[in-house]
């Protein structure tokens, strides 16, 4: 009983307004992704430098000092006849939006690979963190995973990129709690999810449907005028 009493309480607090923390815009991080279209509309799956990746709804929990933990797990799928590649990504939010830590965490068939917890803290007489502090946090988990593959000599260009797709899914995060825009985050920041690429297969697949069918019609003319009258 005495174990329920705090889940209780957190539940009052959040009903009545008391807890009025951060939230995340699910419906808007499943879009930049590419749509939440995969496993019963739970995972959205898409590419990144010719490797597959698929990212899982993030799970959310309120926490009873207003803030909340996000847990999103990211798979990088490396075909019928291989293990897949996970991830994790942990990002803690106080009530104010600010994020206080960060980590990840790689399981590549076996190995174990974590990167040091990021914490950030307010500035000084202010409630929030700088933004250039929390749009640095990706660069900073792409920096300690690359260099912890490096070490374990993994090649494999899937699993090479998978850091920088993790630090891809944590500025999509940042977007979709509204704690940074889009023009506050790293130049380098974005990753090719694959859909410049599919829109110019579907535009020049459209264009050469429009060049055949324009270089068939005068054919089919031409055709008509040579044919030779039937004879009485």
């Amino acid at each position: 009983m005495m174990k329920l009493v705090p889940f209780l309480l957190l539940n009052l607090a959040l009903a009545s307004g008391l807890l009025a923390g951060p939230i995340v815009n699910i419906d808007q991080l499943g879009q930049r992704l590419g749509g939440w279209n995969e496993k019963g509309d739970r995972a959205a799956e898409y590419e990144s430098s010719g490797s597959k990746y698929r990212t899982w709804k993030p799970e959310v929990t309120a926490m009873l000092d207003g803030g909340i933990f996000i847990s999103l797990r990211i798979d990088h799928l490396r075909g019928v006849f291989a293990s897949d590649d996970h991830a994790i990504l942990q990002v803690t939010l106080d009530r104010h939006g600010n994020i206080t830590e960060a980590s990840s965490s790689m399981a590549l068939q076996g190995k174990r690979i974590t990167s040091d917890a990021i914490r950030l803290g307010t500035t000084a007489g202010s409630s929030m963190v700088a933004i250039d502090k929390i749009a640095k946090v990706g660069t900073d988990l792409v920096a300690d995973l690359s260099a912890k593959l490096l070490q374990e000599n993994i090649a494999e260009p899937g699993r090479v990129s998978f850091p920088a797709v993790i630090s891809h899914n944590y500025n999509l995060l940042c977007l979709a709690t509204g704690i940074i825009k889009e023009n506050q985050l790293p130049r380098n920041a974005a990753v090719d999810t694959g859909a410049e690429e599919r829109e110019q297969r579907d535009e020049d697949f459209k264009n050469q449907k429009r060049l055949q069918q324009n270089s068939k019609a005068p054919a089919d003319e031409k055709r008509q005028m040579v044919a030779p009258s039937k004879s009485s």
